[in-house]
């Protein structure tokens, strides 16, 4: 195992732990709550294999729901945005798309931003859709989802922001 696979493998476990034990038990207001753990699949390689985080999103929405006693909601959402990421990925990038790194260093801050947040809305969209199941609850729906993506994205934007290399 070389120790790009050791960093993935830390970084998984890292962020199911912080959000089931730590992040799961913060509600402001009743009903906002940040879902960091979405974080692995925003910074997981971009030349990495698709499938492999297919895998790993499913893998990591099925402990949280487990550890959390969930609906199956995080599992669901988690694979969404995994399977979509490559086409968020080619929206977001355009032509930097297909570069190891051209996410990181190669593109405006506008095109980073655009990417992180419909990760984050389409996470959150497709999360309260299953937990709230519906059609009556569809203001709430959009309540939790627009409030809950607004937290995550700051706590998505400040661990980024943490783990920023000296020489950027």
């Amino acid at each position: 195992m070389n120790r790009d696979n050791l960093i993935v493998v830390f970084q998984f476990f890292l962020l199911l732990f912080l959000q089931s034990f730590l992040l799961n038990n913060i509600n402001f207001f009743g009903y906002i709550n940040p879902n960091l753990y979405i974080l692995f699949i925003i910074i997981y390689r971009l030349d990495g294999n698709s499938t492999i985080l297919i895998l790993l999103g499913f893998v990591l929405g099925l402990l949280l729901d487990l550890l959390t006693q969930g609906s199956g909601g995080h599992t669901i959402a988690t694979l969404t945005i995994a399977f979509l990421r490559p086409f968020i990925v080619k929206f977001s990038f355009g032509v930097n798309y297909d570069l190891p790194m051209g996410m990181i260093k190669g593109s405006p801050f506008s095109q980073r931003l655009v990417y992180m947040l419909i990760i984050i809305l389409i996470h959150h969209l497709v999360l309260y859709s299953v937990i709230y199941f519906s059609f009556t609850n569809t203001l709430t729906i959009i309540k939790n989802t627009i409030f809950s993506s607004l937290f995550t994205f700051v706590f998505v934007y400040i661990s980024l922001g943490l783990f920023k290399d000296k020489n950027d």
